[in-house]
């Protein structure tokens, strides 16, 4: 808990497989992406969900992120199709209209924290996405408040003992936090039409959608249990990619150099949208670094059966754990990987990493199912802003990671500046 970071890169030079206890319970802890993948693609059948999904569940109930086997196989179903790239497309006009508002919001010299306002920004698209924009402005602020309480809740409901939890106050900040949110989203869910435009947002659709084998549709505390999974996955994560780019372009200038020239000669100042995609791979390569550096802190299996891993049996019930941020930092299939270089992700596919090293979504069965929505809310927001504005850190701050599910900036106050297009003058501001 005081350095997590360090500690999982200790643990990569004692072996591939090393035993080590969380209190009482003796957790595997893998350290190369061959054993990782072994677990969640080759030998998924004989893994289920870990312990960080019991410690999310008074969150996200049956959602997605914390449903058992079956359930999730069911609703991951009737939920893929809402994530087709068609699907995408039409979320693509809420980010670019999003990140436009908030690039229209600054002004030259105006301090930014950084940090927040990536938060801000993912979370509003979201709730667009999800209700139309139907909670109201005090609900949103509540659960800005929340956020950090979940993702920090998570680590420690998921390492420390459950006593320690209690009396240190986690499981009571957790849970409120929790409960405030599921209320807000309940209210909307159990309204008949939320924004009186029948098929309009994903509530609308997920309302609508059926199980292609069995017809069946979803309860409104399923629902409601989807969309809160939704908003904590596809908030946070998506905001502390962004907020890392940032703070990432401005100590290599070099990339952030060449980022702004793709920018200007495909956008030149105007907002990104869906189509432009395509035409934007070293943004699309930068936001792939940024992923490596900063991913999620680390992801739980259960075994449900013995089973034999890297040479070593597991009995069932066994804990296996592997930390997706280190396991990109493995110089073997990222060669210098603590150099912030986007360059990896150019070429032919022989020549970038193996797709196996490189899970910043999983892999496998539960492999995130906004992985599409994040990729493309990451790059049009990036390029819509940073097309427009360069940001310099705040001098006399030092940036360092803290510990949650997805690692975030202490803090990340940078300073906004118009940027100059090449013929001389500012972009559109």
């Amino acid at each position: 808990m005081r350095d997590p970071f360090t500690f999982f890169e200790s643990l990569r030079r004692r072996g591939e497989i090393v035993l080590i206890h969380i209190g009482r319970r003796p957790i595997y802890v893998l350290t190369t992406a061959r054993l990782a993948h072994s677990v969640l693609v080759e030998n998924a059948r004989y893994f289920d969900k870990g312990m960080v999904y019991e410690a999310v569940h008074p969150l996200s109930g049956n959602g997605l992120l914390a449903s058992g086997r079956e359930l999730h196989r069911r609703q991951r179903r009737i939920i893929q199709p809402l994530f087709h790239k068609d699907m995408i497309r039409a979320y693509s006009e809420t980010m670019s209209s999003e990140a436009q508002k908030l690039a229209d919001s600054w002004r030259p010299g105006q301090r930014v924290a950084v940090d927040e306002v990536m938060v801000e920004l993912t979370l509003t698209t979201l709730v667009r996405s999800m209700f139309s924009g139907q909670l109201p402005r005090s609900v949103v602020t509540d659960i800005l408040r929340s956020l950090p309480v979940f993702t920090r809740g998570m680590v420690a409901r998921t390492v420390l003992p459950s006593w320690l939890c209690r009396v240190s106050g986690f499981d009571k900040r957790f849970l409120a936090a929790a409960g405030r949110l599921r209320s807000a989203v309940d209210a909307v869910v159990q309204s008949d039409h939320p924004d009186g435009v029948e098929g309009s947002n994903l509530l609308s659709h997920l309302r609508a959608a059926r199980d292609p084998e069995t017809g069946e549709g979803m309860s409104d505390e399923l629902i409601r249990d989807e969309l809160v999974s939704i908003m904590m996955a596809g908030t946070e994560t998506t905001a502390a990619t962004m907020a890392w780019t940032c703070h990432e372009l401005a100590r290599n200038p070099a990339v952030e150099q060449r980022l702004r020239a793709e920018l200007q000669e495909v956008l030149d100042g105007r907002p990104a949208g869906y189509d432009d995609l395509p035409a934007l791979p070293y943004t699309h390569a930068v936001v792939n670094e940024a992923l490596r550096r900063y991913s999620l802190l680390m992801l739980f299996r259960r075994a449900t059966q013995p089973v034999v891993l890297g040479g070593v049996r597991l009995p069932a019930g066994a804990d296996v754990m592997f930390s997706q941020l280190d396991l990109h930092r493995d110089d073997r299939p990222f060669p210098e990987p603590d150099r912030f270089d986007p360059e990896r992700w150019l070429g032919d596919r022989d020549s970038q990493p193996p797709r196996d090293a490189f899970i910043p979504f999983g892999a496998g069965n539960r492999r995130c199912i906004g992985e599409g929505y994040a990729q493309a809310e990451a790059v049009i927001a990036l390029a819509t802003i940073l097309g427009r504005w360069r940001l310099a850190p705040a001098p006399g701050h030092s940036v360092r990671r803290v510990a949650a599910a997805m690692p975030r900036p202490n803090s990340l106050p940078m300073t906004v500046t118009a940027v100059a297009n090449e013929g001389g003058g500012l972009s559109r501001v």
